[in-house]
């Protein structure tokens, strides 16, 4: 069996995933979210981006529009507030 990536795009694939999920927050780190993180960076290591800055970026990006769209929705708004009072 052939290998899509290297070990060194492996280990950077997996260290930008462990980023994203542990920068989500607890109330949005959700199997949906993580499984978009990885289908992110799988499009991104696909497209040459495999260093671990190049990655982390955009899982840092996935993540931003996680919490964006979140804070969007009607009761993302309300946590939001919630979140600012503490």
């Amino acid at each position: 069996m052939m290998l899509e990536f290297d070990t060194s795009t492996l280990a950077n694939l997996t260290a930008a995933l462990d980023h994203g999920c542990k920068s989500l927050p607890p109330d949005l780190d959700t199997s949906e979210n993580r499984k978009r993180l990885g289908d992110a960076l799988l499009a991104a290591a696909r497209s040459y981006r495999r260093s671990l800055p190049q990655l982390s970026e955009v899982a840092e990006d996935v993540v931003a529009e996680i919490v964006g769209s979140s804070s969007r929705s009607p009761g993302g708004a309300i946590l939001q507030k919630i979140k600012q009072l503490f």
